[in-house]
């Protein structure tokens, strides 16, 4: 996924096909039909997709940043918060959009 993102979406998004990419795969968190304590398979799933957005949000383009953070906001990973809030402060120059909007992944108020 990370490779998709750094050689394909960071260069051309594809409309909403960057930021909507994770829906399909993390938006089972989020509405709670996946949960990490169900079992070690959704655990481990759950960690490798966070460890994959966290890669993308480093990536230097806007898209992959907003991709990322939309991902992180569905899969309500125990770390979404430290890593969105790490991510902010890197950034001092965020516009104050970006900012509430890096906040609604954090609370969970993104669709």
């Amino acid at each position: 996924m990370y490779i998709l993102y750094r050689d394909l979406f960071q260069i051309d998004s594809l409309d909403t096909s960057s930021n909507m990419w994770w829906d399909s795969l993390a938006y089972g968190y989020f509405c709670g039909n996946k949960n990490r304590v169900h079992s070690d398979e959704e655990k481990n799933m759950q960690d490798v997709m966070f460890e994959t957005l966290c890669q993308i949000l480093k990536l230097d383009s806007e898209a992959c940043q907003g991709a990322a953070l939309h991902g992180l906001g569905h899969l309500v990973h125990p770390d979404t918060e430290k890593v969105i809030r790490a991510w902010i402060a890197e950034h001092p120059d965020l516009p104050e959009e970006d900012v509430d909007y890096a906040e609604d992944c954090i609370a969970g108020r993104i669709m």
